[in-house]
């Protein structure tokens, strides 16, 4: 992790949690209808150089939850993110959600991303994302592989229940939990509002629903109980042309599927870089680690029922 002497302070009251989930969209959309990742590509580069921009501008360091995928293809990258300050953490190796693996291979790709990741970096890593959120009731088990795997936090339980994943009554709030085994793990949940009736996180695609005074309460209510914020971004949602998929599909089933993420990804996805630029103006962010090290303090035995 990253020291306390190397982030800067901020404008905001109190240090809140700000992630990047590293992936290369078209590489996953490449693996899933063609059975092969392929290059990071050029588009993904810039906009990942339109996120650290963004970030030294603010004099801010995030948490990059970086794909295996692009640590294997490009680790030169991965190195300059970690020397620019930012903390580099896991989002698994082939961006595949934890439900459609076996214990057994979960684990095996939990060890592998770790490696290939840390010898990118060229440090530890200590922190783990799983792809879509992927801890979910049905998947509590994963936090124990987690621990095994060498990870002192987990961030990816969505304390709110979603069509694919999320924990219901999880809880809001950075605790640590001890686990069956007797060891202990931090969980560090995303954090939900209320935006168009429904409950979402506070990130993503998502923050083309949230109003900047949804955010403003929900800072204030964070604060006012003690607690950070966790906000989360994609690389693909910094870009400034139109994100397009159909060329990787064969089939007309897929050509339409590809289409229709394209279509979702394209709307209304100008307003995310513009709430994200404002919300490093007005509050202090810094990388989930330092908000997991406060988490020290042991809340509950074992994985909520």
């Amino acid at each position: 992790m990253a020291s306390a002497a190397d982030i800067p302070v901020g404008l905001g009251a109190a240090e809140h949690g700000l992630s990047i989930d590293v992936e290369d969209y078209r590489q996953i959309l490449s693996a899933r209808y063609r059975g092969e990742a392929g290059p990071v590509t050029t588009t993904f580069e810039r906009n990942m150089e339109t996120v650290c921009a963004m970030l030294a501008e603010a004099r801010t360091k995030a948490t990059f939850f970086v794909s295996g995928l692009v640590a294997a293809a490009r680790p030169d990258l991965v190195r300059r993110w970690a020397d620019l300050g930012h903390e580099i953490a896991s989002h698994g190796l082939t961006h595949e959600p934890i439900w459609t693996m076996t214990p057994e291979r979960f684990r095996q790709e939990l060890s592998q991303a770790k490696r290939t990741l840390e010898d990118a970096a060229g440090r530890a890593v200590a922190g783990y994302r799983a792809p879509v959120f992927s801890v979910r009731r049905d998947t509590l088990w994963a936090l124990e592989a987690i621990r095994e795997a060498g990870f002192a936090y987990d961030s990816s339980i969505v304390p709110v229940r979603m069509r694919r994943y999320g924990v219901a009554g999880f809880g809001d709030r950075p605790q640590a939990w001890i686990l069956r085994s007797g060891d202990r793990i931090i969980e560090v949940p995303l954090t939900t509002v209320r935006a168009c009736g429904m409950r979402v996180p506070l990130g993503g695609g998502y923050l083309r629903l949230v109003s900047h005074r949804v955010i403003r309460r929900a800072v204030a209510s964070a604060e006012a109980g003690g607690r950070a914020i966790v906000v989360f971004a994609h690389p693909d949602e910094f870009g400034t042309e139109p994100f397009q998929a159909v060329d990787l599909a064969t089939g007309w089933r897929d050509k339409a599927a590809a289409a229709a993420v394209a279509l979702k990804s394209n709307l209304g996805r100008r307003r995310i870089p513009v709430t994200i630029r404002w919300m490093l103006g007005v509050f202090r962010f810094s990388i989930l680690g330092r908000i997991a090290e406060g988490a020290s303090t042991p809340k509950a035995q074992g994985p909520p029922p």
